[in-house]
């Protein structure tokens, strides 16, 4: 090749290098990265957004949490009454057996539809507004198979003279009942919670059925189910798991 040749090939590589590097500097680049609003509903972290005020009444109209919800507000903390009740299964007179069951009054039910009855401003306790007061209200234990009751508690308003009875009832397969230990309100000085005698019955849904029963007594808001608490042993490991119900060969 001649040395003028040579020399414009040479300049035309350049300038085309020249060219490209022009057009990929003035091209369109991403834009740097810059740090997003945390927006988790599940963040706990100081830079979270606060919940506005109100934000938590967004729960009675939606599915979802509003945005930026701290994780302690998907499980509301229990908030324990100021009457001196019972609210830690460790407590001083507490029974010693492992765990419990609790129910709110208001989940029990009258036997017969010879009752009028309402429930207190919160919902959990429930009381005859008119009828007969000496109809039984009751509701089913949920216990697991071979679990050994220990004690029946029973919470209650009464502002009363008379006393409201309640029993944990075991039933045969027909109905007859087999034992019961009941327990009552006394008093009349409002909120409280009374005991029954030991129990020491081992759960059989093979042999028996189990309910809850109340008989008020009284008409109007002085006399007010509040709600049960059953104390049990659960059952040894692996026995919890055996069918409720079992054929015979």
């Amino acid at each position: 090749m001649k040395p003028n040749s040579f020399r414009i090939v040479l300049l035309l590589g350049a300038v085309t290098a020249v060219i490209v590097s022009l057009a990929w500097l003035s091209a369109d680049r991403p834009a740097p990265a810059v740090a997003q609003e945390i927006d988790d509903p599940l963040a706990t972290s100081a830079e979270a957004p606060t919940v506005a005020e109100g934000a938590g009444d967004l729960w009675a109209a939606s599915a979802e949490a509003p945005a930026g919800t701290p994780l302690h507000r998907f499980s509301p903390v229990d908030q324990p009454s100021t009457a001196g009740l019972d609210n830690n299964p460790s407590a001083p007179g507490a029974p010693q057996a492992v765990v419990s069951w609790r129910v709110a009054g208001s989940a029990l039910k009258p036997r017969e539809n010879d009752v009028s009855y309402t429930v207190n401003t919160s919902g959990g306790c429930v009381y005859v507004t008119s009828g007969d007061a000496a109809t039984v209200w009751s509701v089913a234990p949920m216990l697991p198979q071979n679990a050994v009751v220990d004690t029946l508690r029973l919470y209650y308003y009464d502002t009363g003279a008379s006393n409201s009875t309640a029993w944990f009832t075991v039933y045969d397969l027909y109905g007859a009942i087999v034992s019961e230990w009941p327990v009552s309100t006394t008093g009349d000085s409002g909120n409280g919670f009374n005991d029954s005698a030991q129990i020491d019955h081992t759960v059989d849904y093979a042999t028996y059925s189990y309910l809850l029963n109340w008989r008020p007594v009284v008409t109007g808001s002085s006399m007010q189910l509040c709600g049960f608490r059953l104390f049990y042993t659960p059952p040894p490991f692996g026995a919890a798991f055996l069918p409720a119900v079992m054929n015979n060969p």
